[in-house]
């Protein structure tokens, strides 16, 4: 795929996961990490082919170690910003306007990060084969805290 089909489907999909954290949707209680666990399988195997044919900096590798833990912190503090409530017996949640402004900070520090592995001599489409990494780490732990937290609103009920 050229850049700008690229940017296209990356602009598509952010809007869609933004717009679905806006929504008010039923939290599962279940524990399923189904979707993080592929997002990390696609992931690894997204990123493997461009680390493995250009082996990276250790600077490279601390960026994008920087850029996983950055993820994880958002995810974190998305969790702890999204609404929970009791309605038909069931926990519901929804993002506030908090939850999306720091989507796009981290959107955009994920962007940061990706410019300075370049400017550090990261192999070319390091950045965009990481991202689907990315989202696997901040859905999962902004999933797992939200699961947590419900768990914790349906005992007090």
């Amino acid at each position: 795929m050229n850049v700008g089909v690229n940017v296209l489907v990356g602009l598509a999909v952010l809007a869609l996961l933004l717009w679905r954290q806006l929504q008010p949707r039923r939290v599962r209680e279940d524990g399923a990490m189904r979707l993080t666990v592929i997002l990390l399988v696609v992931g690894v195997f997204q990123a493997y082919p461009v680390l493995s044919g250009h082996p990276p900096t250790t600077v490279v590798v601390l960026l994008l170690l920087a850029g996983l833990v950055s993820g994880a912190v958002f995810g974190t503090l998305r969790a702890y910003t999204t609404k929970l409530w009791i309605q038909d017996n069931e926990v519901w949640r929804r993002g506030t306007w908090v939850t999306l402004v720091l989507w796009l900070v981290a959107v955009g520090l994920h962007f940061g990060i990706d410019y300075l592995s370049e400017q550090q001599g990261a192999p070319a489409g390091l950045g965009s084969s990481t991202i689907v990494l990315y989202l696997a780490v901040t859905l999962g732990i902004q999933r797992f805290i939200t699961q947590q937290r419900a768990v914790k609103v349906r005992s007090q009920v």
